[in-house]
């Protein structure tokens, strides 16, 4: 957790620095609101997708007329949840908790954006469980990986100079279990989220 804060606080510091050298360029930062549905692929017990939430904050600079490079640092759930029917070895629940920072590229026109860009997440805590029913495989023996790499795409609206809405869809590059018992592949998190953030000009607080 102290790399990946070290990391967004050093990536802050270069993108003010460039911010300020170049008048043509300007910068933003806020904070941002989410939730949406987590699931993993991989699992042999039934399970469904779970709500889960994210918040943190974010800056962006504008690298051309169209262009822009967003650096965001949040605490994200992700995992699954019970599932609707009981199976054989019980209905399952998985809840990871993550920091996560990823590094975007946006392709602004108007008011709409799409995004595209990795990330960089580590596991804080996790939970396991099942509904009366034992795990069938050893949780020893299949830990859960403490970073998740992952690749984001989403789309997102300005709705004015202070706020815009986002979708995002995110999905990890690399396994964060391997492959447990009873399966054809390896564990992995997917999700989508859905985003609400508050802009504040940095120039704006500067000039106050």
């Amino acid at each position: 957790m102290k790399k990946i804060t070290l990391f967004f606080i050093i990536l802050l510091l270069c993108l003010n620095v460039r911010a300020q050298g170049n008048l043509k360029t300007h910068s933003k930062f806020g904070f941002k609101l989410g939730s949406g549905m987590q699931t993993i692929t991989g699992c042999p017990i039934i399970h469904k997708p779970r709500i889960a939430f994210m918040g943190g904050f974010w800056v962006k600079l504008n690298i051309g007329k169209k262009w822009a490079m967003q650096a965001e640092l949040f605490n994200i759930g992700k995992g699954t949840g019970l599932g609707l029917q009981q199976s054989k070895t019980g209905d399952y629940w998985l809840n990871l908790n993550y920091f996560e920072a990823p590094i975007l590229f946006q392709f602004c026109k108007k008011n709409v954006y799409l995004e595209f860009g990795p990330s960089l997440a580590v596991l804080i805590n996790t939970g396991e469980y099942t509904k009366g029913w034992l795990l069938p495989y050893q949780t020893d023996q299949y830990p859960i990986s403490n970073k998740d790499i992952s690749f984001n795409l989403g789309t997102g609206y300005k709705i004015n100079d202070k706020w815009q809405i986002g979708l995002r869809i995110t999905h990890s590059l690399l396994p964060v279990r391997k492959q447990l018992p009873a399966t054809s592949h390896q564990v992995y998190n997917r999700g989508i989220i859905f985003s609400i953030s508050r802009q504040i000009n940095l120039k704006s607080l500067k000039s106050n």
